[in-house]
């Protein structure tokens, strides 16, 4: 929110203990999606290290911030435009090195990692049966998951091999890393309780996920708003599903669930 938008960082293993809280500048900038995302860098001795960072979105501003991690020092501002000229969600793709973004349209945008220019286009769409498609719009946060595995690192090893990781984006074209068919982008939409399961590649809407007991309307704080907010867990995904994190805007919680694909 405007005034009020800043970087947080918790312990999920101290009942979500706030470690960190760092104002965003100059405080009018609306902060919007945030994802982690790593970049090949070389050290001394030649050989190839990831840098992680942190890129974060602004509402309307059309201004987006690069940290460092861990210590969320401030790298650079880029410039970007959208669909509807809004930042809305991003998230980071490893073994394409590519970041899908939302603007609370119907399109998924590419960026790619290193040049953060827009390579294609995705409209998410879902069919409601007897041949009937419609676009899915208000599509807002994003989060790249693999229903096989849990963590990024194990994403890009399952997909490119030991020695195969897509380390710039020569190397990271669209046939040589393909998606694997558990592979999905979870998304809110805006002021529904739900989240959906798109297929990165052709935009459709696999899955839909009713989110409506978590946090129940009729139990909900004055200032409580809709759900909004995905961020993988970190754990082994095991038979029972993967294990993601939820949340919604001025929520007092966030909840630990278990997906199924």
């Amino acid at each position: 929110m405007e005034h009020k938008s800043c970087l947080m960082r918790h312990d999920p293993s101290d009942q979500m203990k706030t470690l960190d809280k760092i104002p965003i500048t100059p405080s009018h900038l609306f902060g919007e999606g945030i994802s982690h995302y790593y970049v090949w860098k070389t050290d001394e001795h030649g050989s190839p290290i990831k840098e992680h960072r942190l890129i974060q979105l602004t509402w309307k501003s059309k201004v987006g911030k690069i940290y460092s991690l861990p210590e969320m020092q401030l790298l650079k501002e880029f410039k970007y435009n959208t669909v509807t000229g809004e930042g809305w969600g991003i998230t980071f793709v490893p073994h394409r090195n590519e970041f899908y973004v939302s603007d609370g349209s119907e399109y998924l945008m590419v960026w790619d990692t290193e040049t953060l220019e827009e390579k294609r286009r995705i409209v998410v769409t879902f069919e409601r049966g007897a041949g009937s498609t419609e676009n899915v719009k208000y599509v807002n946060e994003l989060e790249f998951v693999d229903f096989a595995d849990a963590t990024d690192a194990e994403v890009v090893d399952s997909v490119a091999g030991e020695n195969g990781q897509c380390k710039d984006s020569a190397t990271c074209s669209d046939t040589a890393k393909p998606f694997k068919r558990t592979m999905k982008i979870l998304a809110n939409i805006w002021y529904q309780d739900v989240l959906v399961s798109i297929d990165p590649e052709s935009g459709k809407v696999s899955r839909v996920y009713d989110m409506r007991d978590i946090y129940p309307l009729e139990q909900r704080q004055k200032d409580a708003d809709c759900l909004n907010g995905i961020s993988v867990s970190g754990a082994k995904k095991d038979d029972e599903g993967l294990e993601v994190w939820v949340t919604g805007k001025l929520w007092p919680k966030m909840y630990r669930i278990k997906l199924i694909d």
